[in-house]
């Protein structure tokens, strides 16, 4: 049963590899096939596991050791994948090979033991007890620990800064890569467990816990939408935008900051970012007049147009009706209402729909139809929402209106 499934995981994961690289529908390219050259070194590890049970290791000793040279690139390329989810405008720059360091050594030292039958991955490092020895393969559960914790922290900040310029975000906010996250987060416990404790019941799980991940991977990679469906234009001023999170423009009625320290800020804010090696963006800073007539105008959008009912509302559709650029846009309403664009949108929405469950609407439509007729595309972050504002559920609003 363990050596079916395991082959029965290889190929499930080069089906998918192929899968995630001519991307059917040719959403989040790069990161897709990023993500493809996760599960394709997924799939070959399952190969060499394969070859190990089957003890065709030293009739297949050259491709037995490039199988296991690969492993180590088994987590950087899935950290860049996310890189590449995240970061609308993001290039592959020289500081990224640093992930690769690993590898080529590993390689390197691999090549320089070339003529030895077995795998340097066997290698002793230093013995933890009489009975267990810490291997150079042990370092790979280790090094994919570290990126998976850098991989959550940067899916934490993307739902973050996702609030920043969109209203809905629970279809792009990559909660499914958290899931399978957490997924691998057993695979590597598992992992090191099988390299310094073998227990058992953990090992023959692997191949279970493997398949299971790799359908799930399958069914959202297929599913996702793209993460940022904006004007070339746009995207290149959210880039900035998202990538200075500290980075702020103060207004002041009377302007009597001298230019050439405005300067400096600005230089300083977007040397941090990388921005400003391109070119040096051209903020309008926002006085008090202009932050009251946009201000004014803003409210009219949302009060008599009602521009929330839109479900797919975001920050640059406001800043093209008003005429500024968004970063000027996201001033003007954390300026304004000290809320970020995604609370600031929702607010309006949980009033729309309390006067929808207070009226007569609520005999004609459900809950969910409540929801999209408030501007929300889910039932479950109108919930949240309706919940984290009003401090009950739409459910109980709408029984105590009706009392």
């Amino acid at each position: 049963m363990t050596l079916y499934l395991i082959c029965f995981v290889s190929g499930a994961g080069f089906l998918l590899s192929f899968l995630l690289f001519f991307h059917p529908l040719q959403q989040n390219v790069t990161a897709n096939r990023w993500l493809s050259v996760f599960v394709f070194i997924i799939a070959c590890a399952f190969v060499s596991t394969y070859m190990i049970i089957t003890e065709t290791v030293i009739s297949n000793g050259f491709l037995f050791k490039c199988l296991n040279s690969l492993q180590f690139l088994l987590a950087p390329s899935l950290y860049i994948s996310i890189l590449y989810f995240v970061t609308p405008t993001k290039t592959f720059r020289k500081a990224d090979w640093l992930h690769f360091a690993p590898f080529l050594i590993y390689v390197i030292a691999e090549s320089i033991c070339y003529n030895r039958k077995e795998s340097i991955s066997t290698f002793t490092l230093f013995a933890i007890n009489k009975n267990v020895s810490f291997l150079i393969r042990d370092i790979l559960p280790f090094m994919t620990l570290l990126y998976l914790i850098k991989s959550y922290a940067t899916l934490v900040r993307h739902k973050r800064n996702l609030k920043r310029i969109s209203s809905n975000i629970n279809q792009i906010n990559l909660d499914w890569l958290v899931q399978f996250l957490y997924i691998l987060l057993l695979t590597v416990i598992i992992w090191i467990n099988d390299a310094l404790f073998e227990l058992p019941f953990l090992t023959e799980a692997t191949p279970f816990i493997y398949a299971v991940s790799t359908f799930f991977l399958a069914y959202f990679s297929i599913k996702q939408r793209t993460i940022f469906p904006f004007k070339e234009k746009d995207i290149q001023e959210i880039s900035a935008f998202l990538e200075n999170e500290d980075f702020k423009i103060i207004a002041k009625e009377n302007d009597t900051l001298v230019k050439d320290s405005i300067k400096k800020d600005i230089t300083i804010g977007y040397e941090k970012s990388k921005v400003f090696e391109k070119e040096k963006p051209q903020f309008k800073r926002l006085s008090t007049e202009q932050i009251t007539s946009l201000s004014a105008q803003l409210s009219s959008l949302m009060e008599v147009d009602k521009l929330f009912l839109d479900n797919d509302l975001n920050l640059p559709t406001i800043a093209e009706t008003l005429g500024i650029s968004i970063h000027e846009a996201s001033f003007l309403i954390n300026e304004t209402t000290k809320d970020n664009f995604y609370t600031y949108i929702n607010k309006y929405r949980v009033e729309e729909a309390k006067k929808l469950l207070a009226s007569s609407k609520m005999g004609e439509l459900n809950i969910l139809g409540i929801a999209f007729a408030s501007g929300f595309n889910s039932k479950t972050t109108f919930n949240t929402t309706f919940k984290k504002i009003v401090g009950i559920s739409p459910s109980q609003y709408s029984k105590e209106q009706k009392k």
